[in-house]
């Protein structure tokens, strides 16, 4: 009842600030167009190292696929409320948005930029460091999907970073130490929009450049720790999840397996990205959204995981990394953190 009053009152509240003009009501009028933002913006490509607690542990919380419009619709409101509370709540190492904070922004009322101010803020006022990789429809209308990335990399807390002469919005990693030993890496890949040239490919698919960029950052994390492992996180799924689908072992007893979706979207055109990542022989976890799913789905296959975090207005993941073991299929704890 409590989240409830306090959405009301911000909807209240945004709804007169619209009424009644200002600054708000004129970027409504533009859809908070943040177009051409890339090219004023420089993105940071060092990201500081972050660190696992003394039992070796480091939690990430997941949320994917908000789809906000204004950022001041009841709807929107709610979901901001609601991740507020559980970032609050568990204090993660490191909050992923895993893609499609933004929906497409076609019809109706919409306010980009403010949403992106908004979600970004929530992280600044709790000292909390996020991370955000993009979805296939963030930068389909009103800034691409580098817009997005350099407008939110203003943000201190915010760890994104771009190589400008890759493909796609961001490529980036984050190392996770202890002390001065890199004992696991995130790795963050866009897997781009839409495949507008390809009937046969809805969905865009990671380029060569981006597949030869994450196989060399793999490689430079195994020169300097040879035992280390990587987590992925993207929006869409490569070719495996359809495999780890059908063949993979459920998370744990009982639990959620990935769904029938992962035969619908399948990627083909990502299959080098799976060459890469099975190659290596250190990737523990692939971690997406995009399907949209009610609750957590995970499957263990060829030493990998492979996950889906939920909607976002309905849940999210915390996962906890195990920084210590040597097993990738004890490396891993999933969990759906509901509203």
């Amino acid at each position: 009842m409590l989240n409830f009053i306090r959405t009301l009152i911000a909807f209240i509240t945004a709804f007169i600030s619209v009424m009644s003009g200002g600054a708000l009501a004129d970027e409504m009028a533009t859809k908070g167009d943040i177009s051409g933002f890339a090219e004023t913006v420089i993105v940071q490509k060092e990201l500081p190292s972050l660190y696992a607690d003394e039992n070796g542990d480091f939690t990430v919380l997941q949320f994917s696929d908000t789809h906000f419009t204004t950022g001041i619709t009841f709807s929107d409101l709610s979901t901001l409320q609601k991740i507020e509370d559980l970032t609050e709540k568990h204090e993660p190492d490191l909050v992923i948005l895993s893609g499609d904070i933004i929906d497409d922004g076609n019809d109706g009322d919409f306010n980009k930029a403010y949403v992106l101010r908004t979600v970004a803020e929530i992280f600044e006022d709790a000292d909390q460091y996020w991370s955000y990789v993009p979805g296939n429809n963030d930068g389909q209308n009103y800034g691409s999907s580098e817009d997005v990335v350099a407008y939110l990399s203003q943000y201190e807390h915010c760890l994104v970073a771009d190589e400008p002469e890759i493909s796609g919005g961001c490529q980036y990693s984050i190392d996770i130490r202890d002390g001065e030993t890199i004992t696991h890496s995130l790795v963050f890949i866009d897997t781009m929009d839409y495949d507008n040239e390809d009937p046969d490919h809805i969905y865009g698919y990671v380029l060569e450049d981006q597949v030869k960029w994450c196989e060399e950052t793999i490689a430079e994390k195994k020169a300097e720790n040879e035992n280390v492992y990587i987590s992925v996180f993207l929006h869409e799924n490569t070719p495996d999840f359809f495999r780890a689908a059908r063949d993979g072992e459920a998370y744990k007893p009982f639990y959620p397996r990935l769904g029938i979706r992962m035969e619908q979207y399948n990627i083909p055109k990502n299959q080098p990205l799976d060459d890469v990542f099975n190659n290596s022989n250190c990737v523990g976890l692939l971690s997406m959204g995009h399907n949209h799913p009610s609750t957590v789905q995970c499957c263990y296959y060829n030493g990998t995981y492979y996950h889906v975090t939920p909607k976002a207005n309905i849940a999210g993941t915390l996962i906890t990394i195990h920084t210590q073991e040597d097993n990738t299929r004890e490396m891993y704890d999933f969990q759906s953190i509901y509203f």
